[in-house]
């Protein structure tokens, strides 16, 4: 396994090599090093909720619906990121855990629209790049959805099969992108009253679709051996029977070069953020995320009432390493 520093960092550069899948739909492990699995934590296991993508160390791109729960808001305590995983529900040397420290959602996202379905979520801990885990690249060829019509992009993600059941594999699709006057006419009650210029479709309508558990994943493109992010995965219809998704319906993405700006300037080294290694004469000291050090997120609370771990979170715990995984089952989105 090699491992980097950020300040050799490409994105968007797979560095496992592997055959090309000739059919099926099944991805190959290490071949979305950027992809990020979303779990919400209650009192006794973690459940599978959606996906993210990895932008930098500490960040990781999802949809805003993804960070909600009946309640509201989730609490940030209760949201962790996994990133370098192939399997959902067995063990891997490659992944890695991170929790949350910070939700930052679009300042025009409201839970009760499906419109600037768009989040960041930044780490507690930086995440370590190796073969298995890297970062992708935001767009930048520009916000013209017309150039990206009849284009094919790669949606990834851990979510419902053809037989309506949760992957256990990290699975891959290729969808191509359609007009939004195609996606409209093929449904104007459901995407005539919904879609905006801030999304686009995609799909063939055949089966082949994201699906439940597949929110807030990325849709990719491939320029010159490198990849991009253009799309978020947000909504498509509901079947009739069941609140599972349609996949003879198109695919609505959160269209992510719309929200270049915002997602930049919460980005590590974007203008106001804190950037401690220009102030101090030893540069490694960039290496640690000062401007998430010395927080506890339970000061509010008093000393009985604080967890017996997390009360202060900087204490180290050198006596062992318990380690827990619980995979219960997957929520749609």
């Amino acid at each position: 396994m090699i491992i980097t520093t950020s300040s050799a960092q490409t994105c968007g550069k797979r560095k496992v090599v592997s055959y090309l899948i000739v059919s099926g739909s099944e991805a190959k492990e290490g071949y979305w090093p950027w992809h990020a699995a979303l779990f919400h934590n209650d009192a006794r296991s973690s459940v599978y909720k959606c996906g993210g993508t990895i932008l930098d160390q500490n960040t990781v791109l999802t949809a805003a619906h993804c960070l909600m729960t009946s309640h509201g808001i989730i609490a940030r305590e209760r949201l962790v990121v996994q990133v370098g995983r192939y399997r959902l529900r067995a063990a891997s040397d490659h992944a890695q855990e991170r929790e949350a420290f910070q939700l930052i959602f679009h300042p025009e996202y409201n839970r009760n629209s499906i419109q600037h379905d768009i989040a960041l979520i930044k780490l507690a801990t930086d995440i370590m790049y190796t073969d298995y885990v890297q970062p992708i690249c935001l767009w930048n060829r520009g916000e013209d959805q017309h150039s990206i019509v009849g284009s094919l992009g790669t949606v990834v993600g851990f979510g419902f099969d053809e037989n309506d059941n949760p992957t256990d594999t990290l699975r891959e699709a290729r969808l191509p992108v359609v007009s939004a006057i195609t996606c409209i006419e093929s449904n104007r009650e459901v995407f005539g009253t919904q879609l905006t210029s801030n999304m686009f479709c995609a799909g063939n309508r055949d089966g082949v679709s994201a699906c439940n558990g597949d929110s807030g994943g990325g849709m990719f493109f491939n320029y010159d051996g490198t990849w991009y992010i253009r799309g978020l995965v947000s909504f498509t219809k509901p079947r009739e029977d069941a609140h599972i998704c349609d996949t003879k319906e198109y695919t609505v993405f959160t269209d992510v070069a719309k929200y270049l700006k915002w997602i930049e300037q919460h980005m590590r080294g974007a203008v106001g953020q804190q950037n401690v290694a220009g102030n101090y004469n030893n540069l490694k000291i960039g290496l640690v995320p000062m401007s998430t050090c010395g927080v506890n997120p339970y000061e509010d609370r008093e000393e009985i009432s604080k967890p017996v771990l997390l009360g202060y979170p900087w204490i180290i715990h050198t006596a062992g390493r318990l380690r827990f995984e619980h995979y219960d089952g997957l929520c749609s989105s």
